[in-house]
Formats: structure tokens, sequence, C-alpha cells
């Protein structure tokens, strides 16, 4: 397997995927190209996928599925997408989404990480080649102990403390974790690691707001998972999810966790393995986040709960079978 990663100019100097990679052995190709310079890209990784002599060309994201499965097949190459999640935001959203939809279409094999997205798949008349595999997780790295976790990211030492995680945008729900937050004691502080189109408008909302002095923002953290010991809950406030990476990461790490029951977080967990919050229910994710807090014992079963389910249903062992033998049907299909 080799990679091509298509950064913008600046992002591309010491880009954490690319030194995770390259520790795993994966050669990497990182394509240095314009925001809007579609073409550009397309030719670009048309070259790379002919240099490395790829049989099958994997795309992730709407703007990676939409210009490169194209030419892939073009090539004689298999093409193979992953779906992670649909926004349904703004026109712009829902016209990108519709174009991956049609890239789907003529796709050789389509990964769906959740049921609702392998749903939405099947309403617009794609079943041939659609494959429901919900996301895998490794053994963590090494953990911080808590007490590290929280000096390293700068957090109080004391106290109750939970933490969001994720891209600070509208999809991610991060707005609706203040909103949630703020109904709960003010001795319970939170954290949030991440950056998005939205980092400035929530620290402005907690300087000038009832939130001030209880949220600290970390910023982009790489490596964030082996930092969620220094929480005593982990938060999912999505308003929309495909199999949530965050949630694995957690419920490997036993960390307790209060989540919005969105997308495909119902077939990860359930309610004896955290505190599931209807979707949009800001009063059940306040009580959850000052429940953990106050029942340390009962958070620390369910995560117990959860950790054993994570090593039990989703091993990267199986998940990586199950995509050898996808792409194995995906470039015999482009044969014949």
């Amino acid at each position: 397997m080799q990679v091509a990663l298509v950064l913008t100019p600046g992002a591309e100097g010491g880009h954490p995927l690319v030194a995770v990679l390259q520790q795993a052995g994966v050669p990497v190709h990182v394509l240095t190209i314009g925001a809007r310079q579609y073409l550009a890209e397309r030719e670009a990784v048309a070259q790379c996928a002919a240099v490395m002599q790829a049989h099958i060309v994997h795309t992730h994201g709407y703007r990676a599925d939409i210009l490169h499965g194209g030419p892939a097949q073009a090539a004689g190459r298999a093409h193979v997408m992953t779906l992670h999640g649909f926004v349904s935001g703004n026109w712009r959203d829902r016209l990108y989404e519709w174009l991956q939809l049609r890239a789907a279409g003529g796709a050789n094999a389509v990964v769906a990480v959740s049921a609702p997205i392998a749903e939405r798949l099947h309403a617009a008349g794609l079943r041939r080649g659609v494959h429901l595999l919900r996301n895998a997780i490794a053994a963590p790295l090494a953990p911080l102990s808590r007490t590290e976790a929280r000096a390293s990211l700068g957090l109080p030492i004391n106290g109750p403390l939970v933490g969001w995680v994720g891209r600070l945008s509208h999809e991610k729900g991060p707005d609706l974790f203040l909103d949630a937050l703020e109904q709960t004691a003010p001795e319970l502080q939170a954290a949030i690691l991440g950056e998005g189109p939205m980092a400035e408008s929530l620290r402005e909302r907690v300087r000038s707001g009832p939130l001030s002095g209880r949220v600290h923002f970390c910023g982009g953290v790489p490596g964030a998972n082996r930092y969620l010991t220094a929480f005593d809950a982990l938060a999912l406030s999505s308003r929309t999810e495909g199999t949530p990476m965050i949630l694995l990461e957690a419920m490997i790490s036993q960390v307790p966790i209060v989540s919005a029951m969105v997308g495909g977080v119902p077939d990860v967990l359930s309610a004896s393995e955290a505190w599931c919050c209807p979707p949009g229910d800001l009063r059940a994710m306040a009580e959850g986040m000052q429940q953990v807090a106050s029942r340390p014992e009962e958070a620390m079963e369910r995560a117990e709960r959860a950790a054993a389910r994570v090593q039990r249903e989703f091993s990267l062992g199986a998940w990586l079978d199950r995509h050898e033998q996808i792409y194995r049907d995906a470039f015999g299909s482009r044969a014949r």
C-alpha cells in the first residue's frame, strides 16, 4: 500500500499524518495543490497512481471521491470509496453530497462506515458493491497518566473535567457542547481539543459569557488519543456522525462517555456502556456529564463494559481482512 496525501501550500511541512505513516513504513507521496486547483490535482494524482503502478485507487472524502474515481477507472484501475458521513448543511454541502453519490454509483466498491450511511446509499439506488464496514481500532499507544496528560495540556491537575475532541465545525456541534456545559455545576470544567472554522467564535463566547474560566482551549493536539486519560468523561455532541473514531479511542482507553446518539453511534454504544443522549437533548447531555463527575464508580463500570465491547467487535484484524476482500472483489469487477 502507498498513500498520496493532497495538501495545500504551507500545510505540508510536519503534517502529523505524514509522520505516522512514515514511522509505520508506508510510502507517502505528498502532493502540494492549491485549494481550488481541481484539474491540477486530478492530473497529479493520476500521475502518482501511474508511478505507483497502482491496481486500486481508494479515496476518502467528497473531493477525492469526485475528482479521482473516473481517471482511475479510465486508466484500468479499480476505484474504492469510503464514505465517512454526510454533513447536509448549506446548499454547497448538499451539492457536494449529490456529486459524491453520483461518483459512488460508478465506483467498483463503496465502504459505508455506519448503517445510516449504507441506508442513504440504498435509498439513492446504490446496492451493487456497497459494503457496511464500521471503523476499527488498534491497541492504543502508551497512554499518559491522568496527571501527565493534564500537565501536558496545561489543564488543572485536580477537579472534575469533561473533554471534547474534534473539528470545531457545525456538524460536530461544539456549540451544543457549550450549551450543555452551561447547565452543569460551575465546578465542572471542560477542555476542548481541536481547531476549525468555529474556533474564534467559540473562544469569544467563552471569554464574554457565563463559561468564562471554565473552558480550556487546547488547540489541535497530535496523537490526541494519548491524552484522553486527562478527562473524567468524553462528550460527543455531534449533529451528524459516521462511526466516530474518537468514541472507539475513548472506549479502548476506558474513559467514560457522554454521547448524542446520532448517525452510527447507536451501533457503537449502549446505555450500559455510556450515558446515551437523544440527538439535540442538551439537558440529557448536561445530566450525563454531571452524573459522571458525581458517580465515578458507576462511570468506571460503564467504561469497562465499553472497553470489552470495542475489543470484541471493533478489532483491527477482522477489519483489515474485510478490506482485503473488498479490494479483491473490486479489482475482479474491474477486470470483468
